[in-house]
């Protein structure tokens, strides 16, 4: 019977260990995405993608998360939400993480749902503060808003959808989900160019048909943590709102000519677990395919 006992403290604590090593081990995924509509002076231009951290440390003050992102040379940063944690109120990581990072790039941020569920939710009056010291800081905040990237005589335009809260569902709630269609879209964003080449910055991935019939060249999310436990030759497990095997959990898919691409994240809510799902940093090459 001891020796029964040792061997499953044994195996609790390699289980601990591993998940621990599953946390805090950051990757970096890397994507290039060719386009007719990328120009020439855009050929090569680096966009680096952060996604859900949900106000985990990588280091003191986000040290490692800050020399990962350094030394992929972005030309810009890119947030697709979930900075914060609706299940708590500690903001000052996020809050000091920004800083740091203003301070180094051109930082363009939406929110996810996390953001909206702490300011609906208990944390309102911590969160509203959050949001105060965060509009101090030097970013730009896509609120259904468009931002244009110049570079020489060429230009790209950068889109953020802040996605309903209604939108999202969480386990036991039985409302009524909102759903998004292109009316919305374009309701909320407007008609955009399509002979430019337009990136869109969506937290949630299960709207992709309509983000291409919108028609958005690149669609960046996150949301979904990678499906948290990623099972060899079936992917993901499990989705934020509790259904198995989500359709878009990581990487990259492509519907005609649009391109969505979705980051695992950074952290987790709640109970933290990941399973062959490492959080990542998202590293995307703009490639000109014009001939």
């Amino acid at each position: 019977m001891y020796k029964i006992v040792l061997v499953l403290i044994c195996i609790f604590i390699l289980i601990c260990l591993y998940i621990n090593y599953n946390i805090n081990t950051l990757e970096i995924a890397k994507y290039t995405v060719k386009n007719k509509k990328i120009s020439k002076e855009f050929d090569g231009y680096n966009i680096v993608q952060i996604s859900d951290l949900h106000s985990k440390s990588f280091g003191k003050n986000n040290e490692k998360l800050l020399e990962k992102i350094k030394s992929l040379n972005p030309d810009i940063v890119v947030i697709t939400g979930d900075l914060v944690d609706g299940e708590n109120n500690n903001y000052n990581i996020a809050l000091d993480f920004m800083k740091q990072l203003t301070k180094l790039y051109k930082v363009y941020y939406i929110i996810g749902n996390h953001e909206q569920k702490a300011l609906i939710k208990k944390y309102k009056d911590e969160y509203i503060k959050y949001f105060d010291e965060l509009n101090k800081i030097d970013f730009i905040n896509l609120d259904n808003d468009k931002a244009e990237v110049n570079k020489g005589n060429s230009k790209i335009n950068i889109y953020g959808l802040t996605i309903p809260y209604s939108c999202y569902k969480y386990l036991f709630e039985n409302k009524e989900i909102t759903t998004i269609d292109r009316e919305f879209l374009e309701q909320e964003l407007g008609n955009l160019n399509k002979d430019e080449f337009n990136i869109l910055l969506a937290h949630t991935p299960f709207y992709f048909d309509e983000y291409e019939k919108w028609g958005a060249d690149l669609t960046l999310c996150g949301h979904v943590h990678g499906g948290v436990v990623r099972l060899p030759f079936v992917g993901g497990l499990l989705s934020p709102d509790r259904k198995f095997f989500p359709k878009y959990d990581l990487g990259k898919y492509e519907k005609n000519n649009s391109t969505m691409l979705v980051s695992k994240g950074l952290g987790g809510s709640k109970v933290l677990i990941r399973i062959n799902c490492k959080p990542e940093i998202v590293s995307i090459k703009l490639k000109s395919d014009i001939t």
